[in-house]
Formats: C-alpha cells, sequence, structure tokens
C-alpha cells in the first residue's frame, strides 16, 4: 500500500505546471492523420516573426493521441492544421490562438 502512495505522489509530482510556464495538451479528435504547425509568441500576429516569436513547431498527430506544448510565461500558443484530405501548401487551417496562464494547463481540440 506504501508503495502505491509514493508512485501516485511522483505522478502529482511530474504532471504539475511549473509556475513560469503554461502548458496546452492538444488532441487531435477527427483524423487518422493530421499535420500540425505551431507558433509560440508574444505577439498577437501569428504569422509575424519579428519582436515577440519565440519558435515554430511541426507535428504529426494521430487521432486521440494528445500532444503536450509547454510555452514560457507570457507566450500565445497558435495552432493551425493542414487538410489531410487535401494536402498542399494552401491547405492550412485559420491559426487559433490560446492565451495560457503561468502555471495552468488547457485542453483543447483541433
Amino acid at each position: 500500500m506504501r508503495q502505491g502512495w509514493l508512485v501516485m505522489t511522483v505522478c502529482l509530482a511530474a504532471c504539475t505546471v511549473p509556475k513560469d510556464r503554461a502548458v496546452l495538451v492538444l488532441n487531435d479528435p477527427d483524423w487518422a492523420r493530421v499535420r500540425v504547425q505551431v507558433v509560440y509568441t508574444t505577439s498577437s500576429d501569428c504569422d509575424s516573426r519579428g519582436p515577440g516569436y519565440d519558435r515554430t513547431q511541426e507535428l504529426d498527430m494521430i487521432k486521440n493521441k494528445t500532444e503536450r506544448l509547454e510555452a514560457k510565461s507570457g507566450e500565445l500558443i497558435c495552432y493551425r492544421h493542414s487538410d489531410p484530405d487535401n494536402p498542399g501548401p494552401q491547405s492550412w487551417s485559420g491559426w487559433t490562438k490560446v492565451t495560457l496562464f503561468p502555471g495552468t494547463e488547457v485542453r483543447a481540440d483541433l
């Protein structure tokens, strides 16, 4: 029994979000496989690569498998997905912007 409590305590400690970070847990509920572009920025313009831009990440997501995206304090996470049925340079969806607060975890579906 004591070992069970230790395992639960370790899991809870590992699942907490540091106070200087925020986490977006993104889920793909619809497509077998979809390409996702993620931008981390303090700018309100997700397309801007000027002041406030931090980094871009591209992911291949699988249906009902979540991705944990960690942002620095003050950053927004912008994400968009390509049309898996019609891939190409013009197939990106519009941006979704997620405002995050330090120390929090938010869940969202594509």
